[in-house]
């Protein structure tokens, strides 16, 4: 099933007013790069503490995520309302 309705038009037609939106994309891609340096900077500490297959999968996780949202796939937005 596809939404064709927009999250502050599915927030205002639940009854919620003073619906805003802030765009924090910018901010999260600045995080998960954050989130990639430290944890390859840490790589051989975390790989013999949570192993190499948790370590991997976290590390193409995050750079999938990072792909993600450079190519324009991946947006986080901040909802705020009252009701």
């Amino acid at each position: 099933m596809t939404v064709r309705t927009s999250y502050l038009g599915l927030l205002q037609s639940a009854g919620f007013i003073e619906v805003d939106a802030v765009d924090l994309t910018a901010e999260y891609l600045a995080t998960q790069h954050r989130w990639l340096a430290a944890t390859l900077r840490h790589e051989e500490g975390l790989r013999g503490a949570l192993g190499d297959d948790a370590v991997g999968a976290g590390i193409e996780r995050r750079q999938r995520t990072v792909n993600a949202i450079e190519e324009g796939l991946l947006l986080r937005t901040l909802y705020t309302a009252t009701r």
